[in-house]
């Protein structure tokens, strides 16, 4: 893909951090993908995982601001990409995320376990 190397492998690692819960390696990850994509589509889709990475993991360490500034802000970039998008089944993710932001601070009005992404490797063109 124009300008990244090794997209798939590195979209993989980043999507698999995610769906284990280990959202700061996530973050760094996704955000390595989104730092060096030009095209404006990739660019708000690696920039919208980025940020529902990070709002999750404001969750696991008690900041619920935190958490919903940032899933909001994912959920703003993630809203202008395709429903699929590079093998992400976007929608999904948008519809899973949704109830995070709509409810009360309280931890146990928080569904669990989190929100995973769902990821077709074979939906990425080469």
């Amino acid at each position: 893909m124009e300008g990244i190397e090794n997209l798939h492998a590195r979209l993989e690692e980043g999507i698999d951090f995610f769906n284990r819960e280990y959202f700061f390696e996530a973050h760094d990850a996704l955000e390595e993908l989104w730092m060096e994509a030009r095209e404006q589509t990739q660019r708000d889709l690696f920039h919208g995982l980025v940020n529902i990475a990070t709002g999750f993991y404001h969750y696991r360490m008690g900041n619920r601001k935190g958490m919903q500034s940032q899933l909001q802000k994912g959920m703003d970039k993630l809203s202008q990409v395709p429903a699929r998008c590079f093998g992400v089944n976007v929608e999904k993710l948008l519809q899973d995320v949704q109830p995070y932001i709509q409810k009360e601070y309280l931890q146990a009005a928080f569904a669990e376990p989190l929100p995973k992404i769902e990821f077709s490797e074979k939906e990425i063109i080469r």
